[in-house]
């Protein structure tokens, strides 16, 4: 029988692999849909499934927050992070775009150091700079010319870190399941502003071809379209529950570092899908990026047994 911590890894790499065809699924639809309605099917499709999981689990269904400031700035940025990361994702290879994202960690270090005071040694910021040094080497692929695309996953690297940041605070009185629902909720309400504004496909037009993603009329009477959005919805539900059962059973610290399941699996995609290949300078970057992510998870892992043994 697996341990606690074996289930977690097991769950974090299901969940990677069915987020990577969901990303992938999205990418291939992104000249078709717009990126707002799926936010939109799937986010609420997510809030059924977070009331069926408290159900089945027999535990209260709660709709309120004891931080409701923080709840909702945290949503907007979860509805920023996936729309900005989704976006990236249609216009860069996809590869890049997901190592750009799992540079969180860096951002995370940092906001632990500005925000809590934490003290880090020297050897954290020469991971962090080396890790820094990968992104740049990945913004300037082949060409060396910079592409501002590149900045959007990086950003959304930024925003997950504020969002870990939120959920750390907000934990000691909200559960997870209120957590989730809260970012779902306000994903729905956002992308339904969205909708509103410029679902009807009025800004669709070749003056706006760069961001027709964001601006692309909601397809609410095509039934291929509606498939694929449920398909969407399923797969990246399916995805976030296997992650909130990853981190409901196991040690974060431990099952965390396995999220980079899910570059190698993009690699994959790519390539097959847009025969996207990682130039020489973008693959270095990448084992950087990894590298010095992995490195400050073990460092943290070591730094709180070290702690944990001297108060026993």
């Amino acid at each position: 029988m697996l341990t606690s911590n074996r289930r977690g890894i097991l769950f974090i790499i299901i969940g990677m692999t069915i987020s990577s065809i969901q990303d992938t699924l999205i990418k291939l639809l992104s000249d078709d849909l717009s990126i707002f309605q799926i936010q939109f099917f799937r986010s609420l499709l997510g809030i059924g499934v977070i009331i069926l999981v408290q159900i089945v689990l027999r535990q209260p269904v709660m709709f309120t927050t004891a931080y409701p400031v923080l709840s909702i700035l945290r949503g907007i940025m979860f509805f920023c992070l996936y729309s900005l990361f989704y976006f990236a994702q249609s216009k860069i290879p996809i590869a890049s775009a997901t190592v750009l994202y799992l540079a969180n960690p860096f951002f995370t270090t940092l906001i632990a150091i500005l925000l809590f005071k934490s003290n880090v040694g020297y050897k954290h910021w020469l991971i962090i700079i080396v890790g820094f040094f990968g992104v740049v080497l990945i913004c300037q692929p082949n060409t060396g010319a910079f592409n501002s695309y590149y900045l959007l996953p990086l950003l959304t690297a930024l925003l997950y870190s504020l969002i870990v940041s939120i959920t750390k605070l907000t934990s000691e009185k909200d559960n997870l399941f209120q957590q989730l629902f809260y970012m779902y909720l306000i994903t729905v309400l956002l992308s339904g502003l969205a909708g509103i504004a410029v679902g009807d496909g009025r800004f669709d037009t070749t003056e706006h071809v760069q961001i027709r993603f964001l601006v692309r009329g909601w397809e609410l009477f095509e039934l291929n379209a509606v498939i694929w959005l449920l398909a969407i919805a399923v797969i990246g539900t399916t995805a976030h529950a296997f992650f909130l059962a990853a981190y409901r059973v196991a040690d974060p610290s431990v099952i965390s570092p396995y999220e980079y399941t899910l570059l190698p699996l993009m690699v994959w995609w790519g390539y097959l899908f847009w025969s996207e290949t990682p130039s020489f300078e973008a693959l270095i970057g990448m084992l950087l990026i990894v590298g010095s992510g992995l490195t400050l998870f073990y460092n943290e892992q070591v730094k709180t047994k070290t702690s944990r043994d001297r108060h026993l």
